[in-house]
């Protein structure tokens, strides 16, 4: 509706008031809206809130009559605030919204074919309520405020389809954060302690575990230092698992030798974009999924040079087990073990992100002849490393390969590697994190899936926006992981934090459409009802029964790692969650705690070194969407980093504002 057709109404406010008293005020327009005028506050529309339980969030996503039919000629939304109220008693009460209706209405950005729609049969009634119940407190819909956006996909126009703001983008635009005022209220943030309620998917389930072929889904990350050989190997171990086809290879191998990088062949399977085949570096998450006998593992190739390690906290932050490839060469190996190197740096950020199980690579042997001595003294190295960090020592295991000549990848190789190889009738046993005989693809096949949080509301992550073709006109695509909960076609989710109700219209996994997923899929979901201005990578897909928390102000408990400046109050830190990064700071410290038993060593300590733990206050420039760790641990850890060093690792334990 345009804003003009309101003038006339907003002008003569105050002639309406004796005309209309003791009634409902009529029509606004011609959607039926019953909203009163109000005599003290020109051009405003108020509504009564006696009843907080129809203005609760619960509201705001309560089911509505599906024999409605939808009016798509509007394309403003309302949104409302709270004022104080300046009337005085003789104003009636029942001049304001029914209360007694049998239907819903939204509170947030309200869209105007799912408000105040009445069944067909049913007259209006007036209230009889005494004067002195009007609330203290009511809520009124500025005109001023109103959003001009499309309820109908179809009938936006090109301008707002085409904005640049659909393009994968990291956090959250000032603009739009402009426009998202709400603060986490208690009832939001204790959502997660009550069961949803979903309906019977039993079925799905079903269907659910008919896809995964009796396989357990297993979401694996490759990390390691820069030019360790993490894409060529990753690629080369795709091609002889038959992912990858031979036209696709000689493609790849023609490529390269036009770049003159024909040992880069395999990396290109995985580094696909121009700029990085160009500069023979991987920039960015790169994604495969292959399957073994056990388990359907999808790949997530993480960049390795320090100036993308945000990228590689976001294929982290999706993972549940990793490999940590090392080049064995001599001076390469310590160069990414020293301090400043990624290969440490990298091994501490994915246990801060909740990965257990590592397997370490030892890569490039077949350069120095497949030495036993060599391997001995990494894994002796890496070893002590690792079980400082937190990993427990059944929980890592090394393995000898080459990347390049694709040894030991599948098959076991026995000649050069005579004093790898298991003798016969022995069981496979752990001994200094080595298993003989054992190769990459058999030890992938040992690792062992996490639980996965089904039961819990539905929560998903952006980490990336886009527009797909072939997919309907008016439809927004997103990826991302599911982190806990499920989904299916045609359900009604919540776009946090604008508060949007959308709903999905197809669910893709590995380009094949599927009728459900789950947690743990990385999946593409195509969206109805969406304006793509409200859309940015961090932003969360929810349960609209259960909305996730925004939080701009928050208390953690974090460990601090070998770091050279100590932590004050009002240190400025650059906070990597999921597949954002918000500027903040440290506002205080609460308590200082110890590192390895968590017990309380003084309170509001002036400062925190290096290796020690504490509990802290974060404000953020902007408000993000997370979980208490308690809650959700998927969603409740983060990273604080600065002057681009990896500081401190922590989870939420809780949401303040």
């Amino acid at each position: 509706m345009r804003h003009s057709d309101y003038r006339g109404l907003e002008k003569n406010a105050h002639a309406f008031d004796e005309e209309y008293e003791g009634l409902s005020a009529r029509s606004v327009d011609e959607h039926n809206y019953s909203y009163p005028f109000s005599p003290n506050s020109s051009g405003e529309f108020m509504t009564d809130t006696s009843n907080k339980q129809e203005h609760s969030l619960l509201a705001f996503v309560a089911p509505k009559s599906k024999n409605k039919k939808k009016n798509k000629d509007t394309s403003t939304v309302n949104k409302v605030v709270e004022e104080p109220s300046n009337f005085d008693d003789k104003i009636p009460q029942t001049r304001g919204r029914d209360a007694a209706r049998p239907y819903s209405d939204f509170q947030f950005e309200m869209e105007p074919e799912d408000d105040l729609r009445k069944p067909p049969n049913q007259a209006t009634t007036n209230r009889s309520s005494h004067l002195d119940t009007l609330p203290a407190r009511i809520a009124t819909l500025k005109i001023s405020e109103r959003i001009d956006r499309s309820v109908s996909p179809q009938k936006q126009s090109r301008s707002t389809l085409d904005s640049p703001s659909i393009t994968p983008r990291q956090g959250v635009s000032p603009v739009a954060a402009s426009r998202r005022t709400e603060t986490t209220t208690p009832s939001v943030t204790s959502t997660l302690k009550r069961r949803p309620l979903a309906a019977d998917r039993t079925n799905t389930l079903d269907d659910y575990k008919l896809r995964l072929e009796g396989r357990d889904l297993l979401n694996l990350v490759v990390v390691g230092h820069v030019d360790a050989g993490k894409s060529t190997l990753m690629g080369h171990l795709l091609v002889k698992l038959k992912v990858v086809d031979d036209r696709a290879m000689h493609k790849n191998k023609s490529e390269a030798a036009r770049l003159g990088k024909e040992s880069f062949s395999y990396a290109f399977v995985l580094d696909e974009s121009e700029e990085e085949r160009q500069r023979g570096v991987t920039m960015d998450i790169a994604q495969a999924q292959f399957k073994t006998d056990t388990k359907l593992v999808n790949v997530l190739d993480a960049p390795g040079h320090k100036d993308f390690i945000p990228n590689m906290i976001n294929g982290a932050a999706q993972a549940d087990v990793a490999i940590l490839v090392v080049d064995s060469r001599r001076g390469e190996f310590e160069t990414g073990f020293e301090f400043g190197g990624q290969t440490r740096e990298h091994a501490l950020l994915v246990r801060s992100l909740g990965v257990s199980q590592l397997i370490c690579a030892v890569n490039k042997m077949d350069a120095i002849d497949w030495s036993q001595e060599r391997f001995e003294e990494i894994v002796k190295k890496l070893s002590t490393f690792l079980k400082s960090s937190g990993y427990k020592e059944s929980d890592i295991v090394f393995v000898p390969v080459s990347g390049w000549t694709g040894e030991n990848l599948i098959t076991p190789t026995k000649s050069p590697l005579s004093w790898y190889t298991k003798e016969a009738n022995t069981p496979d046993t752990l001994t200094n994190g080595i298993i003989r005989g054992k190769t990459l693809i058999d030890l992938i096949d040992r690792l062992k899936p996490p639980e996965r949080p089904i039961a819990k509301p539905f929560r998903l992550c952006i980490t990336d926006v886009f527009r797909a073709t072939g997919v309907g006109a008016g439809t927004v695509s997103i990826a991302g992981r599911i982190d806990c909960g499920g989904i299916e076609v045609n359900d009604r989710v919540l776009l946090r934090p604008s508060n949007d109700l959308v709903t999905i219209k197809t669910i893709q996994i590995e380009n094949a459409n599927v009728p459900s997923a789950f947690a743990g899929d990385s999946i593409i979901l195509h969206m109805q009802g969406v304006d793509p201005t409200h859309l940015f990578v961090g932003n969360v897909v929810c349960d609209p029964e259960y909305p996730i928390p925004c939080a701009t102000r928050i208390q953690a408990r974090i460990i601090i790692f070998n770091i050279t400046t100590p932590i004050l109050p009002g240190t400025p830190v650059v906070f990597h969650f999921k597949s954002i990064q918000e500027q903040g700071k440290i506002i205080s410290l609460v308590e200082e705690l110890d590192r390895v038993t968590g017990e309380l060593k003084r309170q509001r300590p002036r400062l925190l070194t290096k290796n020690s733990s504490g509990v802290v206050e974060i404000a953020l420039h902007r408000q993000i969407c997370c979980e208490l760790y308690s809650n959700v641990k998927e969603l409740g850890r983060f990273m604080l980093r600065q002057s681009g060093l990896t500081m401190a690792a922590g989870i939420i334990t809780k949401i303040i504002e």
